[in-house]
């Protein structure tokens, strides 16, 4: 019985972390956000709500799955965030910017309610989405981009770290419960978008 109370108190806070409102100023200009320098970088996904939300979902998402896959997605996330990040500095912004932010998350968090041995591929596909969020940052660049990129990055892969963690906890409750966790974050995110 404690082994259960403990695993739904955990599931309650997670839940509870991922709907708090926050206000999403990663994308607004607003906020004291200036896109140069290593420590603009490196807070960045932290106090940009989707980059936070979805950064952690991604991690969450790789536990359980097998390491040659686990080190894949890691890779493919790496390297869509950097292709990402280079695309928006030389493209510029487009209206899908934000809307494939929110898919990603959306995706995410979808992915966690299925069980981790039928999602290790998915999340090397799902990935690529993560482009979004480094193209985002790409096209917000002022100066600095050096430091900035390398702030983002390490900011980034700590917080899908951390992710993993989470999704270690989560791979503990039941699928019924995981699934609740995996829709409340969904939700938090449709009503973060707007």
């Amino acid at each position: 019985m404690n082994n259960t109370k403990h695993k739904l108190t955990a599931a309650v806070i997670t839940c509870g972390l991922a709907i708090s409102p926050m206000a999403a100023i990663a994308h607004t200009g607003e906020g004291g956000h200036v896109h140069g320098g290593f420590t603009a970088g490196l807070m960045h996904p932290i106090t940009g709500m989707d980059h936070l939300v979805a950064l952690v979902l991604f991690g969450a998402l790789l536990a359980g799955i097998r390491r040659q896959e686990k080190r894949f997605a890691l890779i493919a996330a790496g390297v869509s965030l950097a292709a990402g990040f280079v695309g928006g500095v030389a493209l510029g912004g487009h209206v899908a910017m934000e809307w494939l932010i929110t898919a990603s998350a959306l995706s995410f968090a979808a992915a966690l309610a299925f069980p981790a041995g039928s999602r290790g591929k998915a999340a090397c596909v799902v990935a690529v989405l993560l482009g979004a969020h480094g193209w985002a940052h790409g096209v917000e660049m002022s100066g600095g981009m050096g430091g900035f990129a390398s702030g983002f990055f390490v900011s980034s892969m700590v917080l899908m770290v951390a992710g993993l963690v989470l999704g270690q906890q989560l791979q503990r409750i039941a699928p019924t419960l995981r699934a609740i966790v995996a829709g409340g974050a969904a939700l938090a995110l449709m009503l973060l978008a707007g």
